[in-house]
């Protein structure tokens, strides 16, 4: 079976949004500061929210609005997001495939400029960023 979506660190300050279009639940999420919620879109820039999350004030203070966030409780893991022709910088893995500092660990999206990091971290704020 497929992995819950993961976005890691490759996204911070790139948010491209291609996920956002291909997501068949909206699950991914942008955090709007000014309104401090978390809200989804069926397409990406079209400012039509789908749903809306308070967030947890401790794990969106870590990245803000830098980045895009999965709610995993509402990704159904259709890999449409983590294929390898939708995110430009190769920022999503599913969550039984994060890539770690571990020499015989998962690999890494040919992409993504984070190698040799543990992704691990981006699992849990995935979780914790939801607080609702």
């Amino acid at each position: 079976m497929a992995g819950l979506a993961i976005i890691t660190e490759a996204c911070i300050d790139t948010k491209d949004r291609a996920c956002v279009d291909v997501c068949p639940v909206q699950c991914i999420y942008e955090y709007d500061p000014a309104k401090n919620i978390l809200f989804s879109e069926a397409e990406a820039g079209s400012g039509v929210t789908e749903n809306t999350h308070a967030p947890n004030p401790d794990a969106i203070a870590i990245f803000g609005d830098s980045t895009l966030y999965v709610n995993l409780d509402e990704c159904t893991s259709c890999t449409a997001c983590y294929q390898p022709d939708v995110c430009p910088v190769g920022a999503i893995y599913p969550d039984d495939h994060l890539p770690t500092a571990e020499p015989n660990g998962p690999k890494y999206n040919s992409s993504d400029p984070n190698k040799g990091h543990d992704h691990r971290f981006f699992l849990q704020l995935s979780s914790d960023v939801f607080a609702d």
